[in-house]
């Protein structure tokens, strides 16, 4: 089934909602179509040591470059960087394009879903409560919304999650 995006209606709001309820593993979105980066930025709740940091980002660089060869497209790869927040760490991926997709997102989910299983803080609040309801931001959803849109060029978006709930600000 195959969405049909209607101009002006939908917006990078919508997206980072619809990415926030269907990834519950992601904590922080920061979505800047006019610099053209596309932030995702994860919490891991221990310290990680640098040597299997290292290890993990050759395997990222490693993965991300065998899906874009497939593809056949030249990509820049997304960087991943990370920072210590007292006893945690801060996982950030970052794409510098106006528009990635829904298989970009999901393999960057899995990849630190398979390296990370148990350290990633993971908001069970949102998936059980939309559990039955996964559906309505399913991939079809969240694909009609990544695609380049003309009218939301200034957007400058922040979006993260606290309690259960999703928070959006436009800087």
């Amino acid at each position: 089934m195959q969405l049909e995006q209607s101009s002006g209606k939908i917006s990078g709001v919508n997206l980072l909602v619809g990415l926030l309820v269907r990834f519950p593993e992601i904590l922080i979105i920061n979505y800047n179509r006019a610099e053209a980066f596309f932030i995702i930025s994860f919490m891991l709740k221990a310290n990680i040591k640098q040597e299997r940091y290292m290890r993990f980002r050759e395997h990222f660089s490693a993965c991300l470059k065998a899906y874009y060869g497939i593809l056949e497209q030249e990509q820049a790869l997304p960087a991943i960087g990370k920072r210590f927040v007292k006893a945690w760490t801060l996982l950030q991926v970052t794409f510098s394009k106006k528009s990635i997709s829904f298989e970009e997102i999901n393999l960057v989910n899995s990849l630190i879903l398979n390296e990370f299983q148990k350290e990633v803080i993971v908001d069970t609040r949102a998936s059980s409560h939309f559990g039955a309801e996964k559906g309505t931001y399913g991939e079809d959803f969240i694909e009609c919304l990544l695609p380049e849109k003309k009218k939301q060029e200034q957007e400058n978006l922040f979006a993260f999650r606290e309690a259960g709930k999703v928070y959006i600000f436009d800087k």
